[in-house]
């Protein structure tokens, strides 16, 4: 029998205090050994999940446990406990461990001690599901397990990457919800069926998409099992419309619902001020500079605060302390609609408006210092209902990548007048290198007769890109949201009719062409790569 090093036996004496007495805890170690088949560790993993998952998957759960974490795992243990169905929801923020819980713990748990006889689970691809059945696999296979259960695997039952099967013929599967799903019953209905985020970005660009999951959720996936079967669903809010927002509203379902800030700063105040100094990419040491504002003003800049995950940033591997200053770090980067839904879970109406914060600049870095390009989103002619043709100047500061929005013009005109307009534009900022072009349909024909016109004018330095969309566009606009609120796209005041679009945008929205073609030139513009040095060679090569 493999003895437990020291920091295994600590493990356990802790988690054993948890539910006995000194002297309980000295008969039990007395009357049973640490490990094996009559082992403590195994009792013990039985009635405390949370030990069971430090003692089993230590590779997967290394930090602290948050409250929310014990909560959820006790949660779903008891729902497999009891004899009566359970339909429980669990929306939680990003980068929580809910997957790694749901999809890998709770499986695993209730295989080894064959309190399921079918565990399946469903993702949003079969590849997602795959990489938590082989998780499940290795776990199964690892000597902890075949010390304290025995050996799991036999050779004549299925163990593949779709599905296993142990020796005590308990079957945990995957599969992804757009597979066919109806032949996923196997000699019997599963009693444990676990979806884990089934609404990534792909179903949340596409309507079509949504629609198809609802039906699979509704006509397939809820049809699966029986009246015993228990259903969990794991994720994250990422859309107000979204199936899992609905789902978490139905009576049939009970829900645990988490947010990464539970409690923000009584006075913003002075985040206010960090912001600015975080912000400045004019200053090269604007990260260190922020984080010791932060730290001269620590007291008073987390009065109030409260986060879901104190133990998610170990300080041994982060560079600067604290986590809600971590989480602060973390919206910028992703900006304010992605920590809203992402680590809120309170997603932004698709009415709302997302790009309302414009920042303009005061004075413009030289044009040699920059590099310019021209989007282009023309429209047919001047009617009352055609679109806008959208032209937008936008320069990228070589030194901090700051950007600009030099020139941003709406027009209802016909295609020559648009090309002539373009002509000007090339003439009046000589530093465009690049017109981007979004080109479908006829629009490919403008773009060819602008190539001529630029021939013409002898602008051969000017090249001309065809840019066809392959996303959902307010999938391409809402990416611009924290450039635009960080101020890393500034706007030049003078553009009332760009800016005013640019500010109305939200989804629906009748007016779309200025805040889509500035997508296309940001786009273009960090397209742009640098060239080459060349080096001499040395004296004597």
């Amino acid at each position: 029998m493999k003895q437990l090093n020291d920091e295994q036996i600590d493990l356990l004496y802790n988690y054993l205090s948890r539910h006995f007495s000194d002297d309980e805890i000295e008969e039990l170690v007395t009357n049973y050994p640490l490990t094996g088949t009559n082992g403590l560790r195994k009792m013990l993993g039985e009635i405390d999940i949370e030990y069971f998952c430090k003692a089993y998957i230590h590779d997967q759960f290394k930090l602290d446990f948050g409250d929310y974490a014990q909560e959820i795992l006790s949660t779903l243990k008891n729902g497999i406990e009891s004899n009566a169905k359970e339909n429980l929801a669990v929306v939680a923020p990003r980068s929580h461990g809910k997957s790694t819980i749901s999809s890998l713990a709770i499986p695993a748990w209730a295989a080894v001690y064959q309190r399921k006889s079918y565990i399946l689970f469903i993702s949003a691809n079969g590849d997602i599901s795959a990489n938590f059945l082989t998780k499940i696999q290795r776990m199964l296979e690892s000597p902890e397990v075949i010390e304290d259960f025995g050996i799991q695997r036999d050779k004549k039952r299925t163990w593949n990457a779709d599905g296993l099967e142990t020796i005590h013929g308990v079957w945990v599967a995957c599969s992804g919800w757009q597979s066919g799903l109806r032949g996923l019953n196997k000699n019997t209905r599963p009693d444990l069926i676990i979806l884990d985020d089934l609404e990534d970005k792909k179903v949340m660009e596409s309507e079509s998409l949504q629609k198809k999951l609802e039906g699979a959720f509704r006509d397939e996936i809820s049809r699966l099992g029986f009246y015993k079967t228990d259903m969990f669903y794991i994720g994250t809010l990422l859309s107000q419309n979204s199936l899992l927002a609905r789902v978490m509203n139905e009576p049939s379902w009970k829900t645990l619902f988490y947010q990464c800030v539970k409690s923000f700063p009584k006075n913003e105040h002075l985040w206010d001020e960090w912001r600015s100094i975080y912000r400045n990419l004019e200053n090269p040491n604007r990260m260190d500079d922020a984080y010791s504002f932060y730290c001269e003003n620590k007291e008073a800049m987390l009065d109030g605060v409260e986060v879901l995950w104190e133990g998610r940033f170990p300080e041994n591997e982060v560079k600067y302390k604290g986590a809600y200053y971590n989480i602060m770090l973390e919206r910028e980067k992703s900006g304010e609609a992605a920590f809203w839904k992402e680590d809120q879970n309170q997603p932004t109406s698709s009415e709302n408006y997302i790009l309302k914060s414009l920042q303009t600049f005061e004075t413009l870095p030289r044009l040699d210092e920059m590099e310019v390009v021209l989007g282009v989103d023309p429209s047919m002619g001047k009617t009352s209902k055609a679109d806008y043709s959208a032209l937008c100047v936008l320069a990228k500061h070589k030194q901090t990548t700051r950007k600009y929005v030099i020139d941003g013009q709406l027009h209802k005109v016909p295609p020559n007048e648009l090309i002539k307009m373009i002509i000007d534009l090339c003439k009046k900022y000589p530093s465009i290198t690049t017109i981007g072009f979004e080109s479908v349909l006829f629009q490919e024909y403008i773009a060819d007769d602008l190539r001529q016109k630029l021939k013409e004018e002898e602008m051969y330095h000017v090249l001309v890109k065809n840019v066809k969309p392959r996303t959902n566009k307010h999938a391409r606009i809402m990416n611009l949201e924290p450039f635009v609120t960080r101020g890393e796209i500034l706007f030049n005041r003078d553009c009332v009719s760009f800016n005013k679009q640019v500010e109305d945008y939200h989804y629906g929205a009748k007016n779309d062409d200025a805040p889509d073609v500035l997508q296309l030139s940001y786009e273009l513009v960090e397209g742009i790569k640098k060239p080459k040095k060349i080096y001499n060679k040395p004296v004597g090569w």
